[in-house]
């Protein structure tokens, strides 16, 4: 795949990131979950085989398809109808993920031939740009339906940053059982929350 379509497809991923840091709309949150799980594909690709490759996506949308699931069940799944007008707690949660993406960025140069010689600089500057937003979405909010989005946009970080270093196949599967658990104690959680609130 070509270099720039590569690193649009990477930037694609962090705009998904984003938008699940941001924006507290479930379906485009669904949305923007897919998008960033699908988006990795070319990131994974050029350090492992396609069929390996394809391991994380098809988790994200096995992941996606039980949150989904779960939501229409609670009937909390609404219109999507883009809102372009921003709150005041989305607005600091863009800038403080936009000005992570950005120094990340700046500091990538320095940070990857010391500590990770062996990664390539845009394959880093994806993961552990995801890795410090799944964080900053864990910090800034208790909803289970986010907590594991968080949760998840974490560990895609850290799968595609220890996939280029040393992949395994154990750990591997590890982590799809961790994601797939991590979507069904949030099924279980969003129920429940749905449950005890006042009709």
């Amino acid at each position: 795949m070509p270099a720039v379509l590569q690193s649009i497809l990477s930037y694609l991923a962090l705009a998904a990131a984003l938008i699940n840091l941001v924006r507290r709309k479930w379906s485009l949150n669904l949305l923007a979950l897919m998008l960033q799980f699908f988006c990795l594909f070319p990131a994974l690709a050029s350090i492992l085989s396609s069929e390996l490759a394809l391991i994380q996506p098809f988790t994200g949308l096995m992941v996606t398809l039980i949150l989904y699931i779960t939501l229409v069940n609670v009937g909390s799944i609404e219109k999507l109808e883009l809102n372009l007008k921003l709150s005041s707690g989305e607005v600091f949660r863009a800038l403080a993920g936009i000005l992570l993406i950005a120094m990340l960025r700046a500091f990538i140069p320095v940070l990857q031939p010391a500590v990770f010689p062996q990664v390539p600089a845009q394959h880093l500057f994806l993961s552990l740009a995801l890795v410090l937003l799944g964080s900053l979405q864990l910090g800034t909010i208790r909803e289970p339906f986010y907590l594991a989005i968080g949760l998840l946009t974490f560990l895609a970080g850290f799968e595609l940053l220890y996939s280029a270093i040393e992949f395994s196949l154990l750990l591997e599967a590890l982590l799809v059982t961790v994601n797939l658990s991590l979507a069904i104690v949030g099924a279980y959680f969003i129920i429940k929350n749905a449950e005890s609130s006042p009709e």
